[in-house]
């Protein structure tokens, strides 16, 4: 009777011991949870760098004063294996040159897909329409290609830069009109200098 008594006394002891005791797939789980949110951060920080702050240093004036010469930006890569580009998007892409050198632009979209650009009176139309640029009162000086009016295919862009007369763009047969598969990004900010940095958007309306 004792006996019986004193060993279910200790077994109940010895339960209320091991339930004491952490569960050893506890320490498992936290060290699993650890290691996913580390590599999950990891991820995410080389997905930023490499898709979406794509450092280009800006060459020239052409897009002044939107960007200045040698200032740095970030050019998001990815954005456009989803969505297509949007008319004044500031966009970076790229041509082959005569001697087979790449050629990389900074450039904003005018002229969109299946429209007629033209350049008259030194303003722009799209489809015989004036189109808004903005706040901008200075005119076009060299209509170029598109004095008679450029009519754009499938998958075809008109590009020019802000500083309209400092500019080589569509309207010159070294750059013409930019293909979907020469746009290497979206140029979205402005990094460098610091006392310049800011988003890259749409025009001043």
């Amino acid at each position: 009777m004792y006996f019986v008594l004193f060993s279910e006394y200790w077994e109940s002891k010895l339960m209320e011991f091991y339930r004491r005791m952490p569960d050893e797939n506890i320490f498992t789980d936290v060290i699993i949870k650890w290691v996913v949110d580390v590599v999950t951060v990891i991820v995410i920080a080389v997905f930023i760098a490499i898709y979406l702050c794509n450092e280009e240093k800006v060459v020239g004036n052409s897009m002044a004063s939107t960007l200045n010469s040698n200032e740095k930006v970030f050019v998001d890569t990815i954005k456009y294996n989803i969505f297509d580009p949007d008319r004044y998007d500031v966009i970076r892409f790229s041509t082959m040159s005569e001697d087979g050198t790449k050629e990389t632009y900074i450039k904003r979209i005018v002229g969109m897909p299946g429209e007629t650009v033209q350049i008259k009176n030194g303003k722009i139309y799209i489809n015989d329409k004036e189109l808004d640029y903005g706040e901008k009162d200075e005119g076009i000086v060299n209509a170029g290609m598109a004095a008679d009016g450029v009519k754009l295919g499938k998958n075809e862009y008109f590009v020019m830069g802000d500083n309209w007369n400092s500019s080589e763009d569509s309207r010159f047969t070294s750059i013409g009109k930019v293909k979907l598969k020469d746009i290497e990004g979206k140029v979205w900010l402005r990094v460098a200098p610091f006392a310049r940095m800011g988003i890259v958007g749409d025009l001043k309306k």
